[in-house]
């Protein structure tokens, strides 16, 4: 352009050409000539953040030195804000001034406030200005830290009224790894990891408590359900303690010397937790008996997300990070949320249906629901987790779940005992109803309190009947030294399998009718008949010394009967009859229809004399045989296994001895 061209209207063009450039230059200009903010650190303080006065680098090939970064063409460049981290290895240089405010070089530690990198290289100057570098990585056992502390903290010296600048070179491992650094007084960060590491182990000793108490419920009452619980709940506990992100107090405690398994171990637990505990709910809600269709989306979903995490975690063990990694880390979470719909649609399909399940399901998960939605972003970021609170919620998730499994408990039983409480009035309806018709057939009857009495000898004892009528109830007493007859018929199901049941009936009406008459000659009291079995006792509720005596005898007699009622009956019984001699317990049970009965292990091995018996034959206990062996010929027949008994010594009864032969004996 000439001079002559100048001409004055084109005065305000090149004014706003000029306007434009100043603008678009300043900002630039300005960044370059802001100085770099210090961090004054008050040794009064015991904690200081300095997150907001860091400034970072992008290391876009992560080939860059310290020196490189320092020199004048890179220092520049440093800006007060974090890389986005869109790259496979993100790796960003970090610094920040501090200057202490003691006249005498005071030693500090700088807290990242992160402990997930693959490595953070710390370069701090010594006295003398030569920078000194520290490092500290997620690939490395828990002892190679600088400080055996959960974060990446490192010392640093900062000399009297001299900014220190230190610089940090952070490589992250799947994402970018966010720092937010705290300069801490050594003392007040021990304390303060202590106070954390007590926190934590005291949330374990909680939800150990409630899930053993859970697990002991699980053997007690054999409901799946209650291990079911356990399993969520342990996997709730796993994705907890190792920091939802890796690395957390679990990696420090139970395997610091495996960081490849913590690597790996923080996704197996969110995968594992997500999976046990959507499996929790659709057994509660009882997904697969009130909506079969939608429990078939939720198995082919679980299959699916299960599948996904398994081979994303493989490669993330054992292979190197690729594409292929994050297409299955993108698949796990669109499964992992599918998951969460279907299950969600139960939860409305049930409280549609005002399942009192769901008030407790969103009871537990609302507190754990709101405090998760700043670790999704933090995940995906990399930033730092706080788990505290994450931690408590899911301890009372874990309280108000075990508190359902109760609720749950409570109304099943609830059900249990309405159901029987139907069915015993059924029953006392029946009973009325018969009672009824008994008290028309016997109007007959003058004296009601004689005919009470009457029958009262007819079921029960004489003694026991008389204490019954007299005082209203009946104590039960224990009898040192009673001998108990059980009788059986052979082959009795068959028979009935092909006999009337109106003749059956009668034969066995006639048959027991004989043995009640030859008890009662013999001094030995009835006790009950069960089906084809004959339960009758002797000594008691009077004591006798010859209860084993009364008992055997009664037992031939009874033998006798059958072969000589066999001869002629069309129907051949065949019987079993078992003595043995013991204590027992022998008492009224009943309100209406009362029942003379007796308890004890004699009574079981008297049962086992019986069923180890043969047919024709008296089988007798070896403490029977000792009462019995001045009067009777008995022939030993070894140790014969009992069932639940063992091996015990039996002897048949031949026969009554002679008296002289008693005599003699």
């Amino acid at each position: 352009m000439q001079p002559s061209d100048f001409t004055p209207h084109k005065l305000p063009m090149f004014l706003g050409l000029a306007l434009l450039f100043m603008l678009a230059v300043c900002p630039y200009a300005a960044q370059a000539q802001t100085p770099q903010q210090i961090v004054q650190v008050d040794t009064a303080v015991v904690s200081l953040d300095i997150s907001s006065a860091v400034e970072a680098l992008e290391d876009p090939t992560g080939r860059l030195t310290l020196a490189e970064v320092r020199a004048p063409e890179h220092a520049g460049q440093f800006a007060p804000r974090f890389p986005s981290g869109n790259r496979a290895v993100p790796v960003y240089w970090a610094r920040v001034v501090l200057q202490s405010n003691d006249p005498a070089s005071r030693s500090f530690w700088l807290d990242t406030g992160t402990q997930t990198p693959r490595q953070i290289d710390f370069y701090a100057p010594d006295a003398q200005g030569l920078y000194r570098q520290q490092s500290a990585s997620s690939a490395l056992p828990f002892s190679a830290r600088p400080l055996p502390i959960k974060n990446f903290v490192f010392p640093v010296e900062l000399q009297p009224d001299q900014p220190t600048t230190v610089y940090m070179r952070v490589q992250g491992n799947a994402r970018l790894s966010v720092i937010r650094p705290e300069v801490w007084k050594p003392e007040a960060l021990l304390a303060k990891v202590q106070a954390d590491r007590i926190e934590w182990f005291f949330y374990l000793g909680v939800a150990a408590a409630i899930i053993l108490y859970n697990l002991l419920l699980f053997f007690s009452l054999r409901d799946f359900n209650y291990f079911a619980y356990v399993l969520a709940s342990l996997g709730i506990v796993w994705a907890v303690s190792s920091g939802i992100g890796g690395f957390g107090f679990a990696f420090e405690t139970f395997w610091p010397d495996s960081p490849k398994f913590e690597f790996a171990s923080w996704g197996i637990s969110l995968a594992v937790s997500h999976l046990l505990t959507t499996y929790l709910f659709s057994r509660l809600l009882e997904v697969r008996q009130r909506m079969p269709g939608l429990h078939k989306w939720l198995v082919r979903s679980w299959t699916l997300f299960g599948l996904t995490a398994g081979s994303m975690l493989l490669i993330l063990a054992f292979g190197t990070l690729s594409s292929v990694w994050r297409w299955l880390l993108l698949l796990g979470v669109v499964f992992g949320a599918w998951v969460g719909l279907i299950v969600l649609n139960a939860l409305v399909r049930a409280a549609r249906a005002r399942n009192r399940t769901v008030g407790f399901i969103a009871a537990a998960w609302l507190p754990l629901f709101v405090v998760t939605i700043p670790y999704s972003p933090a995940l995906v970021t990399g930033s730092p987790i706080d788990g505290r609170y994450l931690m408590w919620a899911s301890a009372f998730q874990m309280l108000m779940m075990s508190l359902l499994l109760a609720d749950r408990f409570n109304q099943e039983k609830r059900e249990k005992v309405q159901a029987q409480a139907t069915l015993v009035e059924g029953l006392l309806n029946s009973e009325r109803e018969l009672e009824g018709k008994v008290a028309l057939r016997t109007q007959e009857l003058k004296d009601e309190q004689a005919r009470t009495k009457d029958l009262l000898h007819n079921i029960l004892p004489v003694d026991v009947a008389d204490e019954l009528a007299s005082t209203g109830t009946a104590r039960p007493a224990r009898h040192e030294s009673v001998s108990i007859l059980f009788t059986d018929f052979s082959g009795f199901t068959n028979a009935v399998s092909t006999m009337p049941a109106d003749r059956m009936v009668a034969e066995l009406n006639e048959v027991f009718a004989a043995f009640d008459d030859i008890t009662d000659a013999c001094g030995v009291e009835k006790i009950k008949t069960i089906g084809d079995a004959y339960m009758a006792a002797s000594g008691l509720p009077k004591p006798c010394t010859d209860h084993a005596q009364r008992c055997v005898r009664a037992a031939l007699l009874m033998l006798a009967y059958l072969e000589r009622r066999n001869q002629d009956a069309a129907f051949k019984w065949q019987l079993r009859v078992g003595v043995h001699s013991g204590p027992v317990v022998a008492g009224v049970v009943g309100k209406r229809k009362y029942a003379f009965d007796i308890w004890g292990d004699t009574v079981n091995v008297a049962a086992r004399m019986e069923s180890s018996g043969e047919v024709g034959r008296v089988n007798v206990s070896a403490y029977t045989y000792d009462l019995i062996r001045a009067e009777f010929d008995c022939e030993y027949r070894g140790r014969v296994d009992a069932k639940g008994k063992g091996q015990i010594d039996m002897y048949f009864v031949k026969e009554a001895r002679p008296d002289d032969e008693v005599r003699q004996v």
